[in-house]
């Protein structure tokens, strides 16, 4: 998209020349105790170097930091779509199950497309919907950063007149520290290789 040319080659000198393989192309965070998890061995290159704060669905500021020493499976969505986030998180889902006794290993984070609509307190209710458990995380930002961080994952999207969002159906992972390693285009895809992936970060 023509419009957004210059944010992504501003963007670009912070990520890189990420090492992404592409088939189309309870979490550990202390929620209590505010946002910042700090780490110094973070690359120039990590998504986790976007500073940016973000509010979960259970109304705590974080920073993507805080993610860090786990591997991390982020889908970007909007919850008034009707039909291809729910399919996307049914896919993190899935995948999710095949991770099997390394789930409690691994985060899985949503992150909201909508800035204007997607407070807390509606993230809270699409988790309820779609049956989430506690170690979801989902987040909720100004435009800049979910502007910025959807650059970072090559992931693209456009709102319409109505609010509503055309984007990239992308699941991406990434590893403890915070290095996009990993993504997978398309609803209701074979996501063998996705847990492959996964499981092997945990090694």
């Amino acid at each position: 998209m023509k419009k957004y040319n210059f944010l992504f080659f501003a963007v670009i000198l912070f990520v890189g020349c990420n090492n992404v393989n592409t088939t189309a192309v309870s979490n550990n965070l202390d929620e209590g105790k505010g946002s910042v998890a700090k780490n110094s061995a973070v690359a120039p290159e990590s998504i986790f170097n976007l500073t940016d704060t973000f509010q979960t669905q259970k109304k705590n500021n974080i920073v993507l930091a805080s993610l860090s020493g786990k591997p991390t499976v982020v889908g970007m969505i909007f919850t008034n779509c009707g039909y291809a986030c729910p399919h996307l998180t049914a896919d993190m889902k899935n995948i999710a199950a095949k991770l099997k006794g390394n789930r409690e290993k691994v985060n899985f984070a949503l992150v909201s497309f909508d800035t204007d609509r997607d407070n807390p307190e509606q993230l809270q209710k699409f988790a309820s919907m779609m049956d989430l458990d506690k170690d979801w995380i989902l987040l909720h930002g100004n435009e800049q950063a979910v502007r910025t961080l959807s650059v970072l994952l090559n992931l693209q999207f456009d709102k319409d007149a109505e609010g509503n969002f055309s984007h990239s159906n992308l699941i991406s992972v990434l590893d403890k520290n915070g290095m996009l390693v990993y993504q997978k285009e398309g609803l209701d895809a074979d996501h063998v290789e996705t847990v492959e992936k996964i499981n092997e970060l945990l090694k």
